[in-house]
């Protein structure tokens, strides 16, 4: 734990469906409690086969579901070189899943897709997955029955987009840190709207087992 008083997500595997996991939320010191269920399709299912899925539901109401993915990998040709068969030992390799460049986070309530893209490191940048979220989702509470028709800021093209990206915390470590870079802007053009900020810190997560958010820097975008 970075610090007690910083809201902490801990993931923790179930013993009755070694496929699923809960999430468990502690701030301020205090207990953790379960916030989220991770869901994964049954592995022993033959709707499973090839399909790398997720979704995150209530831990107390599994229907009701707050995201989801779904992977479907495309897999390598069997090879026609000499020399690879020779060093599997005369047989042809068996086919391995190849990474996507990017997939589709499907929200809910309101509704939004969220675009992963990867990004391959250069000689001065480390690889990162990018994506892009609606600095505003939800509409502003109100009477008017006007304002209850329209859309959700998050569908509107001229909601601006804050900019993310996740990239390992250095070299040898296993870390994984979430960036904030700045937003989009309905004028490119002007100049005064170029980002000048650094990158800001958003969240770190450790070992693959607990997500520490830095509460303080979400308020600066």
């Amino acid at each position: 734990m970075l610090d007690e008083n910083l809201p902490t997500f801990y993931i923790k595997s179930n013993v009755d469906q070694k496929h699923n996991r809960t999430i468990y939320l502690s701030q301020h010191g205090n207990e953790p409690e379960p916030t989220y269920t991770l869901c994964y399709p049954d592995p022993s299912s033959p709707e499973s086969k090839n399909r790398y899925a997720a979704g995150l539901s209530d831990p107390f109401v599994t229907n009701v579901i707050y995201g989801e993915v779904l992977v479907v990998p495309e897999w390598t040709q069997p090879t026609l070189s000499a020399e690879t068969i020779r060093q599997n030992g005369g047989v042809q390799p068996p086919p391995e899943p190849i990474l996507p460049t990017q997939f589709t986070i499907q929200l809910y309530d309101p509704d939004q897709h969220i675009t992963v893209r990867y990004k391959r490191k250069t000689w001065n940048t480390p690889a990162t997955w990018e994506f892009e979220m609606p600095q505003l989702t939800f509409r502003q509470p109100s009477n008017s029955t006007l304002d209850q028709t329209q859309s959700d800021p998050a569908a509107a093209d001229v909601t601006p987009k804050l900019k993310f990206s996740w990239r390992k915390d250095s070299k040898l470590s296993k870390d994984l840190v979430c960036l904030l870079s700045g937003k989009t802007s309905n004028f490119p053009e002007v100049k005064g709207n170029k980002n000048k900020e650094p990158d800001i810190t958003i969240s770190i997560f450790q070992a693959l087992r607990e997500i520490t958010l830095y509460e303080p820097n979400l308020y600066r975008p």
